[in-house]
């Protein structure tokens, strides 16, 4: 039986991708957490078939406490299994010792890591894991992920690709972890980078607002630009790419409008605040730990946001959409991919898990530190996803000039 670790996989997060795995596999689950206390919830979610899959499959799934700052002991975990899985953020924070670890281990690796500096940071140890032959797939959750291997689907069928666009807008009602407002702090602040005319630049994170028209019921939303891996890893795997941008938003209105003010006015730095005497934490974990809590506050206000974005959005949580342009046969064609979930949660697991179950089945392309696109096989991943994601293509071609 193949053993497979989650770490983090007592979260919002690694715990759906702790139930896709097991849906989609018979392989033996340990999940790794530094939260003893969620370690003795798994099982006992409300989701009434989360819990079923879980008690009912006991026998294949077990529990672990770790704690990731111990890079010996974490290692030393890693080398009993088949295949990694990280859901452990902030990715910033975490993405390379999780990393090193596995290739240290000589263990394959997948994770969700959704920030740019962190991929960065994790693709500087391609080489290393190459020497060991650690195959190593970063970002594979919904953006990005899905939206690189929708890109690269794109892009294949074209002789030249000029563009990539990425829009997305999500859902700030959608109940999901601290490490999400982290994120969105972390994606939101600073300068981000873009690829734009064949070059990385930093651009403010935040700019450049376009309003965007997503399918039915989101509909028009004013995106920006935000820090994500998108710009960082494409242009490596779709060779004469001139451009690569991505924007976001959250919705409704008022929630975005929050978020925006909190990052313009320095809320989201990482210097330590003084709370009292001989106590001091980053001003971002704070902030974050005051949004998580404003519902509290302030319930009256935050049930009404609730009802805004169900009647306007009609409890969608969110979409992807991902533009491609470029030519074949001497016309300019446009390609454009919708994806759409039924949860945020879901929209990262399902790719995650995805992803995990072709590395494990020996489907990926190779060694070393890889993307999405550069891993997978884009038209095999989006048939293995669509059973369970809504793709929508539509494409527009004229003759060149």
């Amino acid at each position: 039986m193949k053993k497979i670790i989650v770490l983090g996989g007592a979260g919002f997060m690694g715990s759906e991708i702790v139930y896709q795995l097991v849906q989609r596999s018979d392989a033996k689950i340990i999940i790794a957490d530094a939260n003893l206390s969620k370690l003795q919830q798994i099982g006992q979610t409300k989701h009434e078939a989360r819990k079923i899959a879980l008690n009912e499959l006991k026998e294949r799934v077990d529990t672990l406490a770790i704690d990731v700052e111990d890079f010996d002991s974490l290692v030393h975990l890693i080398k009993n299994a088949d295949l990694v899985v990280s859901a452990i953020g902030p990715f910033y924070k975490y993405a390379s010792k999780v990393t090193k670890a596995s290739i240290a281990a000589g263990v394959n690796f997948i994770d969700i890591n959704d920030d740019y500096d962190a991929t960065k940071e994790v693709l500087s140890l391609n080489e290393e894991a190459k020497k060991v032959g650690v195959t190593a797939v970063i970002g594979c959750g919904g953006s990005p992920g899905m939206t690189n291997i929708l890109a690269k689907y794109g892009a294949d069928k074209m002789e030249k690709v000029d563009d990539i666009r990425i829009f997305w807008a999500e859902s700030g009602i959608d109940p999901t972890g601290p490490a999400a407002v982290n994120h969105w702090f972390h994606i939101t602040s600073g300068d981000v980078p873009m690829f734009i005319e064949g070059n990385w630049v930093n651009v403010k994170a935040l700019s450049g607002p376009e309003v965007v028209e997503f399918s039915p019921p989101l509909g028009k939303i004013e995106v920006r630009y935000t820090g994500h891996p998108e710009p960082v890893t494409l242009p490596l795997y779709i060779k004469g790419v001139k451009n690569v941008t991505i924007k976001g938003a959250l919705f409704p209105t008022r929630m975005m409008e929050l978020y925006k003010i909190l990052t313009e006015v320095g809320f989201t730095s990482l210097d330590n605040f003084t709370v009292a005497e001989k106590l001091s934490v980053p001003l971002r974990e704070l902030t974050t730990r005051i949004v998580r809590a404003l519902g509290h506050f302030n319930p009256a206000y935050f049930k009404a946001m609730s009802e805004e974005a169900s009647k306007i959005y009609k409890d969608s949580p969110g979409t992807t959409r991902v533009e491609v342009t470029g030519e074949r046969d001497g016309e300019k064609v446009h390609y454009v991919y919708e994806c759409t979930i039924d949860s945020v949660t879901l929209g990262t697991a399902i790719p995650a898990a995805i992803g995990a179950l072709m590395i494990l089945d020996g489907k990926a392309k190779g060694t070393g530190v890889l993307a999405p696109e550069g891993a997978f096989d884009s038209g095999l991943f989006i048939s293995l996803a669509t059973k369970d994601v809504r793709v929508h293509e539509t494409e527009t071609r004229k003759r060149a000039i």
